[in-house]
């Protein structure tokens, strides 16, 4: 039998240095130095410390993160987290008690805008700063 909602987990005491593809949910615990594309959801856990860019379709943030956020359909960030860095999607959601040193775009027709195949420039003219 297949599991569709099963999540792959980086445990909290691994350490990951490279660049990662999904297809559908990943849990992050440890340590993480590098990019992640992927379709799916991305979940950084209170313990887990994340180093480079996040390029996915919903992000559930409870660490720390280092780079850039950006997602297709939604970030969610939970109290206490801290991120150094942008963020970009269609929704995000900030709970109490969360630090973040950068800006937040909001996608204005997030339909229309692939990130995986659009340029960095295309991609700019597609967000509004807020």
């Amino acid at each position: 039998m297949k599991n569709e909602n099963k999540i792959a987990e980086l445990g909290v005491n691994t350490s990951y240095k490279g660049n990662l593809t999904f297809d559908k949910h990943l849990k992050i615990k440890g340590k993480y130095n590098g990019s992640i594309l992927s379709g799916g959801t991305l979940y950084i856990e209170d313990s887990a410390l994340f180093e480079g860019d996040i390029n996915v379709k919903e992000a559930v943030i409870a660490g720390q993160i280092l780079g850039d956020v950006t997602a297709t359909e939604r970030i969610d960030i939970l109290s206490n987290s801290v991120i150094k860095g942008n963020l970009i999607a269609p929704t995000i959601k900030i709970a109490d008690g969360v630090q973040i040193e950068g800006r937040c775009q909001m996608i204005q027709d997030s339909d229309t805008v692939d990130i995986f195949s659009t340029s960095v420039s295309q991609l700019k003219k597609s967000v509004s700063i807020i």
